[in-house]
């Protein structure tokens, strides 16, 4: 099930990006994201667990950004990252956002490739993006 996340999420949603990511968003972070943008908050949960997350933003009043989106690693490869996303792309369209965007590592070939399917398109390549140096492509999609 997919629902908004809620400030006693955060726990677990921080386990969540300490597993996925070289370079985790602090905790306060996640929480700021949660204050700022309550309604682009959203996670998977499963009989009480929670099994991923997205956050996203909205940018100019027209763009929907998707800031992270983690699914813990047992979990992946069951479509719960897509669900997210698709979920979030509703909430934006909803809001009237006509574009998403996003910053995938260059070498996160399943996310990128997740992306395409979704149809996102590489629009460009930033270099040095991550504090450990690595480029990233911004991604974005219309919606309709």
């Amino acid at each position: 099930m997919i629902r908004n996340a809620r400030e006693e999420d955060l726990d677990e949603i921080y386990k969540i990006e300490q597993k996925s990511f070289k370079i985790p968003y602090p905790r306060h972070y996640l929480k700021i994201l949660l204050k700022i943008a309550p309604t682009y908050f959203l996670v998977a949960e499963e009989k009480g667990q929670i099994l991923g997350y997205i956050s996203g933003v909205t940018r100019l009043g027209k763009t929907g950004h998707i800031v992270s989106i983690a699914v813990d690693p047992a979990h992946r490869g069951k479509g719960i990252g897509k669900k997210l996303v698709n979920a979030l792309l509703e909430k934006f369209k909803e809001n009237g956002m006509k574009k998403a965007r996003l910053e995938v590592r260059i070498s996160n070939t399943a996310a990128i490739n997740l992306y395409k399917k979704l149809g996102f398109n590489i629009e460009k390549r930033l270099k040095n993006y991550y504090p450990d140096g690595e480029d990233c492509y911004v991604m974005t999609k219309k919606l309709r």
